[in-house]
């Protein structure tokens, strides 16, 4: 069925002139002005029309508009919303817009006004200017009694990017400064000054629209109280009320730059295997007239092979020393030497890759020691994974002097025992575990195998390639005779894979020898309790640690650190990245404890690594 539009328009004239007549329904007239482009018209829409903006859509061109009263005539929607409670009394919002230009004649829509909605940009200054010089004097003069509300719009823009807000605005707009931004403290000023209550707004955040408009009915119904004082509902409305403070919108994660990791200066693997900086095993070729020092926590998680023959038990096994020599014989008369050689083939042939200490050696690791020992470990239990390191059912030192041969345990071994040794670097005698090789190893082939065990790289422009591969091959070192042979191949840009595969398996090593204290020279004293770790790891990836390892201080030679304020996951989390280059949170890891820590090490990495977790 189609209805006249006439009859439409006579049914809301009949509907708005009810609004009048309806007992205890408060109509109020709400005159909106201010200058050009603060916001007039789009707080009014936001009212009577639950308008809402983006805000690039607010920063289009301007083009000036006056928002027509006869909205509510010919819009039901618009009619529907006018109608409130304010603190029980009913009433019907009439909003006039105005022109913001100065020399227009307002006076019409000044007149029967009931309250003033004075509005000024907060990214305006000359807005608020025209507040005192301008606008309330005019209001004064047309409506000396009609309460007035002072609005600051814009709000959002006191929080927004304005290089990006300048950006969308039109080309020839006025750019619009950190410094034109005003303070919520210039408001209340000139609001006080005036002696009208304040109040802000955004359309953007939906923020104050709802607050204005109520405490301007407020407003308006207190003047009207007074004049019609025998209207007992009006009694029950309160003052303009204090307006919430605006919650700014979270800003955006700053953008932390990760920095390179730091140059060694001189003191990474490559460097620490040249100068033997806190060595624990000696190599001796060419029966003991070559001597070459190296770290066991390189070599061992760098290969099978190494850290099968560190982890040996030289307690119970076939002694070297000459005060074992009557023994040995008394040994072999009984078969014992038998037994002992079978006994070592089995433990090679049943070799397992696992650094699980069991609980009856060391109580699930160090850290549940009270004051761990160094250079001495649990027993370790065996395990079958083949991505973990490999184990010896039993791994004790043994007492000093101790040793084992080691012709029926591997090629190109003799025997290992543990030895003071003068300290290459600081002449000191040191306890270190001592290999003897046999003499058909020569000693560069030997150092380069041992280098690339530090490194991962192999030079190949080197004549002795074949020896390299042949000591190689002894040793298991599996992937650098791989290596090798693609070099003589030609075939060198497959090393790059190999080279990749490497640094990830002795990643993953290193971190399981953190784990378990394997092979650790240093404990560091926490608040908390211990923590086992490796002074060549260390000195090679923090150039802090290098310092005091390395220096004339005591830690350089004494086995406990003590490092004050510092938790133990805290530290841990700081060795993983040290020696790993990776940080891994934990739920007992503080992130401003790491950070105050990583800054107190001279790690920037780790600082941004750790703000952006």
């Amino acid at each position: 069925m189609w209805v006249n539009s006439g009859t439409v328009g006579r049914a809301l004239s009949m509907d708005i002139d009810t609004d009048y007549e309806r007992p205890n329904v408060e109509t109020i007239k709400c005159v909106v002005v201010g200058d050009n482009a603060v916001g007039k018209t789009r707080l009014i829409c936001a009212r009577a029309c639950n308008a809402t903006l983006t805000q690039y859509q607010l920063l289009a061109t301007h083009v000036p508009t006056v928002w027509a009263i006869d909205q509510y005539r010919v819009c039901q929607e618009v009619l529907e919303r006018s109608r409130d409670v304010v603190d029980e009394v009913s009433v019907s919002l009439r909003l006039w817009d105005t022109f913001g230009d100065h020399h227009k004649d307002r006076r019409f829509a000044y007149g029967r006004s009931d309250v003033v909605v004075l509005c000024f940009s907060l990214a305006n200054p000359n807005s608020l200017r025209h507040v005192r010089t301008m606008w309330f004097p005019e209001i004064k003069h047309f409506c000396p009694r009609t309460p007035i509300i002072l609005v600051g719009c814009q709000l959002d823009l006191r929080y927004a990017d304005l290089d990006a807000v300048n950006r969308a605005r039109r080309p020839l707009a006025k750019p619009i400064k950190p410094t034109d931004i005003l303070p919520p403290e210039r408001g209340h000023e000139v609001a006080k000054e005036l002696g009208i209550p304040y109040f802000e707004t955004s359309i953007v955040a939906q923020f104050g629209v709802k607050d204005v408009f109520d405490n301007a009915i407020r407003a308006a119904l207190i003047s009207r109280r007074h004049l019609q004082f025998w209207k007992s509902h009006l009694k029950r409305v309160q003052r303009p009320l204090l307006q919430a403070p605006f919650l700014p919108p979270r800003p955006p994660r700053p953008i932390v730059g990760i920095p390179d990791p730091p140059p060694t200066d001189g003191e990474g693997p490559d460097s620490l295997f040249c100068q033997p900086l806190c060595t624990d095993v000696l190599f001796l070729l060419h029966g003991g007239a070559t001597r070459v020092f190296a770290h066991k926590v390189y070599l061992a998680t760098s290969c099978s092979k190494f850290n099968d023959l560190f982890t040996l038990d030289l307690g119970g096994s076939c002694m070297v020393s000459q005060g074992e020599e009557q023994e040995r014989k008394d040994n072999l008369e009984s078969g014992e030497e038998d037994e002992q050689s079978r006994r070592g083939a089995k433990e090679q042939a049943g070799r397992t890759k696992s650094l699980d200490i069991d609980k009856d050696g060391a109580d699930g690791g160090v850290r549940g020691l009270n004051r761990p020992q160094l250079l001495q470990q649990g027993s370790l239990r065996t395990s079958q994974s083949d991505n973990a390191l490999p184990s010896r059912a039993h791994y004790s030192l043994g007492a000093l002097g101790t040793g084992r041969a080691l012709s029926g345990w591997g090629r190109g071994f003799l025997s290992v025992c543990l030895e003071h040794v003068d300290d290459p670097m600081t002449g000191q005698p040191r306890l270190m575990t001592v290999v003897a090789m046999d003499a058909l190893i020569q000693e560069e082939p030997f150092k380069a195998v041992l280098q690339y065990l530090y490194t991962g790289s192999l030079d190949e422009g080197r004549g002795d390639l074949m020896q390299i591969a042949t000591i190689a091959e002894l040793l298991e070192v599996f992937d650098l005779r791989m290596m090798v042979a693609n070099v003589l191949n030609r075939e060198s840009f497959m090393n790059q894979e190999i080279t990749k595969a490497f640094h990830v398996r002795r990643a993953n090593r290193i971190k399981e020898c953190l784990n378990k204290g394997t092979f650790a020279d240093v404990v560091f004293r926490l608040d908390d309790g211990y923590l086992p770790a490796h002074k060549p790891l260390l000195i090679s990836s923090c150039n802090w640690m290098a310092a005091m390892f390395r220096g004339s201080f005591m830690e350089s030679y004494i086995e406990e650190v003590s490092i004050p304020n510092t938790s133990e996951a805290c530290m841990r989390g700081v060795l993983e990245f040290l020696y790993c280059s990776l940080l891994t949170p934990s739920p007992g890891l503080e992130p401003m404890e790491l950070i105050i820590l990583a800054n107190r090490l001279c790690l920037p990495r780790l600082v941004a690594l750790t703000v952006i977790v």
